[in-house]
């Protein structure tokens, strides 16, 4: 090989290793600068709070949620728009109970938000939808707060995705996919987000003495701070309540019309059976005797409970539509609970035990809940009724 083939070869080499040096230094600054930007500028997107509101709900990380979602503004809006929309669908209030009542529901907002908001840290942490203990649990604020939640959506609203997110200065909104699991309605719901990061690059400066005299030396301070974007609201919540509740209603409605018959039916058995049941335990004494209580023990055990599985039998047999499962499961629900309330009163009755009074007492309570609230939804109330004193 002589030299000139020879340098030729080294040149080559050379300028092969130069332009593979070249390669890996451009592809160390895209990485390098891929990394800066992600840290310096995307952890600080609209964007990237969306998709860490996503991660949060997968991972049940509530201070994570938190921190991105203001849930008090967003709670505050929401009930708005949602007693609203109740007081739409509730015909029997005039407008003076309406007036009065819309006011009153403004007095509750703060408590109903509070209890919304514990809800849905606890749906977060442990994937259940958990009733307040306090106040909310029960009907002393004028509403049920369970049937309100119902009424909400957001028991069975499930996220889809997030798309077309835009950047407003300090603001910015984004479309989240949604799907109403119920009526299969696909829905994009609009949620605006706002930027609380205080962050920034401050010049100042500090006073220096020399020989006598005072200097200004300017300074620079950096704050860099965590993504600050929250979500503050979802600003067509009302819109989407207005497209699924119809639907919902119309299924809801077909199978009240459906069940109507095997209602009416029962309760007709159940109104004549209480006059037979007041008349059994009437006593010039007032104390019931031994075989007046046995009586009404075998009227509870023989007629009362199986016309109470009857009546549960024949609905169970109706087809449910999923627009009217809740329903259905207070129906159920109520059934049970009335038979465990006759059951432990005939208890009582056979060994006068006044724990089984007190019990089947308790129980009856439940009871009337669960009656009102399915007749709240049968009629579309937006009011609560107080439930009436037992004697």
């Amino acid at each position: 090989m002589d030299d000139y083939t020879w340098n030729t070869r080294v040149e080559k080499r050379r300028q092969r290793r130069r332009a593979e040096r070249r390669i890996v230094l451009f592809v160390l600054i895209v990485i390098l600068s891929s990394v800066i930007w992600y840290f310096t500028s995307y952890t600080k997107t609209p964007a990237y709070a969306m998709n860490k509101i996503l991660e949060t709900i997968a991972n049940e990380d509530t201070d994570g949620f938190n921190s991105h979602v203001d849930l008090t503004t967003v709670t505050t809006r929401a009930y708005d728009d949602l007693t609203g929309d109740l007081f739409e669908y509730d015909t029997r209030l005039s407008m003076e109970e309406r007036l009065l009542f819309e006011n009153f529901y403004v007095l509750i907002r703060p408590q109903m938000c509070q209890g919304a908001i514990k809800v849905i840290n606890t749906k977060i942490a442990t994937d259940k939808w958990i009733l307040p203990e306090e106040i909310l649990k029960g009907r002393q604020l004028g509403i049920d707060f369970d049937l309100l939640l119902e009424r909400s959506l957001i028991r069975h609203t499930k996220i889809i995705g997030v798309e077309n997110i835009e950047h407003h200065g300090e603001t910015a909104t984004a479309d989240v996919k949604v799907m109403e699991i119920n009526s299969q309605t696909p829905f994009t719901l609009k949620v605006t987000l706002t930027n609380f990061d205080k962050s920034g690059v401050q010049i100042d400066g500090s006073d220096v003495e020399i020989f006598g005299r005072t200097f200004k030396f300017p300074g620079l301070s950096l704050a860099v701070g965590e993504n600050a974007w929250k979500i503050t609201s979802v600003d067509n919540y009302k819109e989407y309540l207005a497209t699924v509740a119809p639907i919902l209603m119309q299924q809801l409605d077909a199978y009240i019309d459906e069940t109507q018959d095997i209602v009416n039916h029962y309760n007709e058995i159940f109104r004549a059976e209480q006059n037979s049941f007041i008349v059994m335990q009437k006593t010039p004494s007032g104390i019931m005797s031994d075989n007046q209580r046995a009586e009404i023990v075998n009227w509870i055990n023989g007629t009362i409970i199986p016309a109470l599985e009857a009546r549960q039998f024949e609905l169970n047999k109706i087809k449910i539509p999923s627009g009217a499962q809740y329903l259905a499961n207070l129906r159920q629900e109520s059934t049970k609970v009335t038979i465990q309330a006759w059951q432990f009163y005939a208890q009582g009755l056979s060994n006068n035990d006044e724990v089984s009074f007190e019990t089947a007492e308790s129980i009856h309570k439940q009871e009337l809940v669960l009656d009102q609230r399915i007749d709240e939804i049968v009629r579309y109330s937006a009011v609560a009724r107080n439930l009436p004193e037992l004697p």
